[in-house]
């Protein structure tokens, strides 16, 4: 139902961002990333950690979802009120006037959000991920839908609030209707102390992954033009569609039933193994592809304003494609309960990515990107060097787990690159069997060298069907 959940969620998203993006300058884009860095932060800071800890805990009590709720709350009534407050200072420091009024108005989503932590821990707990899926699938139409007829409309930027915003308050409202759990008037220190103690770590570290990763945004919102902002955060967003998403999709369902084996190292490093092999098996022929196309790909899906992307999503699609590690090392310390590892190993990272990010401002937007490729790998030493203590999961290991549907997409992706230049047809068409041989050349590849996720995969194909 995750999977499900994906690629409707993903499919309506990517179609209604074709839409918005042609009726659109990269302007709008560019002024709606400066506004969600703020946002970003305060919803990171809302969530507390403690909807995770909900989800890792062996037992909850009514006291438990109660006390998690009504802090959520809380805290979402403080960040908003300190957006609110500094949405003018905000404006003046990206040079926007126009930002003021958006953030003041994007805002609004914390609360949104805040109301629907526990009914998603509650459902995920009970691995009913049908219902999310359906919450996440209407409230990606309903509120796409409206973004497009208001963009038409001549609203502008503005669209693209009215996405985020009716997409948060549909998603929720689904779930309040479909969830038997409402909040009674209780809070419990004991039980805000107890997870907490286990959250705290995960918001500092959420705090600074928010921070981190909106970085990029607010560097090159400060110091180049919107225009070139709008630029990086459509491809970005174009890149995230496909491995974030996945990865996620992946780790939400994987973590609750991994949280149980917590004790019996062998059998989760064994697990884990398993989900890097096949994540990275499906993740890196779609990267590699989608870098190998990316010309023909913005040139038939967007105007002539949109190329300016292509360089940063060809360069992002590796970032992309190695991002699986970095999460599924993460998730693997959370369900071990050990956030505050979590916590160490995202702020010793996070130190060296800031400032290659920092070295490379004199440059340009392009280098920025390319410096945001060198400190993915760099951050592989960090991310996995507690897997091997807790585990024995090295980075050795992992490396050999995933360097054959690396190579193997690296493959696909030069076909489908080279096809792409020489064939003389209607971009469509050229797209379309530009993907389709370099998909080929992937499979073929990963069989004739055996991928284990390609292994895996068709073991449980065979198996289905009674092979």
């Amino acid at each position: 139902w995750n999977l499900a959940n994906l690629f409707l969620t993903r499919g309506a998203s990517t179609i209604f961002m074709l839409f918005l993006a042609r009726m659109l300058a990269p302007d709008a884009f560019g002024l709606v990333a400066m506004a969600t860095v703020v946002f970003e932060l305060a919803n990171a800071f809302v969530n507390s950690g403690l909807g995770a800890a909900l989800i890792r805990s062996k037992s909850v009590s009514d006291a438990d979802l109660n006390t998690v709720f009504f802090t959520n709350l809380g805290l979402s009534l403080a960040a908003y009120t300190t957006i609110f407050i500094s949405a003018p200072f905000i404006a003046t420091f990206y040079s926007q006037l126009e930002l003021a009024a958006l953030v003041q108005t994007m805002g609004l989503v914390v609360f949104i959000n805040a109301s629907k932590i526990v009914q998603i821990a509650v459902f995920s707990r009970d691995m009913d991920f049908k219902t999310q899926m359906k919450a996440n699938t209407l409230a990606t139409v309903v509120s796409g839908v409206l973004a497009v007829i208001v963009a038409y409309q001549g609203w502008g930027v503005w669209s693209l609030v009215v996405q985020m915003l009716s997409q948060a308050v549909v998603s929720a409202l689904v779930l309040w209707m479909a969830s038997n759990w409402r909040p009674s008037w209780q809070f419990s220190m004991e039980s805000f102390s107890r997870l907490f103690a286990f959250g705290r770590n995960l918001l500092a570290e959420g705090l600074l992954s928010v921070a981190y990763q909106n970085s990029y945004i607010l560097v090159i919102g400060r110091f180049f033009s919107a225009e070139l902002t709008g630029l990086y955060f459509f491809a970005k967003k174009i890149n995230n569609l496909v491995s974030k998403q996945l990865t996620g999709a992946v780790q939400k369902t994987t973590f609750p039933a991994l949280a149980t084996l917590q004790d019996d190292n062998a059998t989760l490093k064994y697990k884990y193994r398993q989900i890097m092999q096949l994540m990275m098996f499906l993740i890196a022929p779609i990267m590699m592809l989608l870098a190998a196309l990316a010309p023909t790909l913005i040139s038939l899906a967007f105007d002539e304003k949109w190329q300016g992307a292509v360089p940063y999503l060809q360069l992002l699609c590796i970032v992309g494609m190695i991002f699986p590690l970095h999460a599924l090392n993460m998730n693997l310390l959370n369900v071990k309960g050990r956030s505050d590892l979590v916590f160490k190993v995202g702020l010793v990272k996070k130190m060296v990515n800031l400032t290659m990010l920092f070295l490379a401002i004199r440059y340009g937007v392009l280098e920025i990107v390319i410096s945001q490729v060198f400190a993915t790998f760099l951050a592989l030493f960090p991310n996995t060097y507690f897997s091997n203590k807790l585990i024995g999961y090295s980075l050795d290991e992992q490396v050999k787990d995933v360097i054959k549907p690396i190579c193997a997409a690296v493959l696909g992706g030069a076909s489908a690159c080279y096809l792409a230049g020489e064939f003389q047809a209607h971009q469509a068409v050229t797209l379309i069997l530009s993907a389709l041989v370099g998909s080929g050349v992937y499979i073929v590849a990963s069989f004739l060298i055996k991928a284990e996720g390609a292994l895996i995969l068709w073991g449980q194909v065979s198996k289905r069907l009674g092979y």
